[in-house]
């Protein structure tokens, strides 16, 4: 039996036994799990040098396959205290590495947490998004660019973080957007910044003559 199987295979003699009211679930799963402990365990025993082995292995093999499927499906903790006991065990001490790895990187996230965000005074966010958007687009004296990056969000993401306007928290979605796509100075979709908010132009300084 291939191991997609097994799930329609088990399903089968569940509902036998419980449309002629034979057993419970929990107790049907026992029933079963026992089946397949004791016929492992029998094959477990064979003479490995039997001419039989190559079979037995095969036939111990597909067995615990079937009882990985058990496992599986046992919602009750109806196995042996034993397994159940060391799979919790090893789930908690999982789940202890997991914390600790966790803790270590909000540890490492609140270095970057400010109690108190930079204020943007009152009806000029434009004005400082504006300035923001002409950083992205200032060219060192090399030709290349001063900022990088293959994505707008970290610059909303930034603004939103470290920022306040009018004493207010900047939701992030007022700052993604100012940075969405543009056809030429057209913006597609999103928030456009009016002229009378275009207070500063940032330039390059013309390098000192010899």
């Amino acid at each position: 039996m291939d191991e997609k199987e097994f799930s329609n295979y088990y399903s089968y003699h569940l509902n036998y036994t419980l449309e002629n009211n034979l057993s419970n679930k929990e107790d049907f799963f026992c029933h079963v799990w026992q089946i397949v402990q004791t016929r492992i365990k029998h094959f477990e025993i064979q003479d490995p040098f039997s001419r039989n082995h190559a079979m037995h292995r095969q036939q111990l093999g597909k067995l615990q396959q079937f009882q990985k499927y058990l496992t599986s499906i046992d919602e009750w903790n109806a196995r042996p205290s034993h397994i159940v006991i060391a799979e919790k065990d090893e789930l908690i001490q999982n789940q202890k590495i997991d914390i600790e790895k966790l803790s270590a990187k909000l540890a490492e996230l609140n270095e970057y947490e400010v109690s108190l965000k930079i204020l943007i005074d009152d009806g000029h966010l434009p004005t400082f998004i504006d300035i923001i958007q002409q950083l992205r687009e200032v060219p060192l004296p090399s030709g290349r660019k001063l900022l990088k990056s293959d994505h707008k969000i970290p610059y909303a993401k930034m603004i939103a973080k470290y920022f306040s306007h009018g004493g207010k928290d900047i939701p992030i979605e007022t700052a993604r957007n100012y940075f969405v796509d543009k056809k030429g100075d057209v913006t597609i979709k999103g928030t456009s910044i009016q002229p009378e908010h275009r207070l500063f132009k940032v330039i390059p300084i013309e390098p000192a003559k010899k």
